[in-house]
């Protein structure tokens, strides 16, 4: 978008433009949008976009740039279980927002999977998510 639509390109050279996920747009849309949204992903949602290094869980500066991503424009990366905010509007303002998990690793965790067990997820693909443990495995 940022190379054929020139709105695009000069919010982002302004530094207006923010990146993310479905759930960092419904997070804040719900805490606000415009009028002070927070602009937040969880873990397992940042690193399905592989723009996050797994080892430090933050965006991966190298992947930004090679892309022209300014890292100011990405959601603050969050664990699955905090507030990130509170519902701005409507019958549920105040609640707060306390969780994110993305479907594939939420599936892997409701069917607890204990390190060394997979769980494959069909959907619009089919992913095999593998428990590793507490440690990075690297493929080979």
């Amino acid at each position: 978008m940022r190379q054929h639509v020139p709105a695009v390109a000069a919010a982002v050279e302004n530094g207006d433009a923010m990146f993310g996920t479905v759930d960092s747009w419904l997070i804040y849309c719900l805490t606000g949008g415009l009028d002070g949204g927070v602009h937040v992903t969880d873990v397992t949602n940042a690193s399905r976009t592989n723009l996050m290094e797994l080892a430090s869980l933050a965006w991966h500066g190298p992947t930004l740039e090679l892309f022209g991503a300014p890292p100011a424009m990405m959601p603050r990366i969050a664990s699955n279980a905090e507030v990130y905010g509170r519902v701005a509007a409507g019958p549920l303002a105040g609640v707060p927002i306390a969780g994110c998990l993305g479907d594939q690793m939420a599936a892997l965790l409701g069917q607890r999977a204990a390190p060394g067990e997979a769980k494959n997820t069909y959907g619009t693909g089919c992913f095999m998510l593998l428990n590793t443990g507490p440690s990075l495995t690297p493929s080979s």
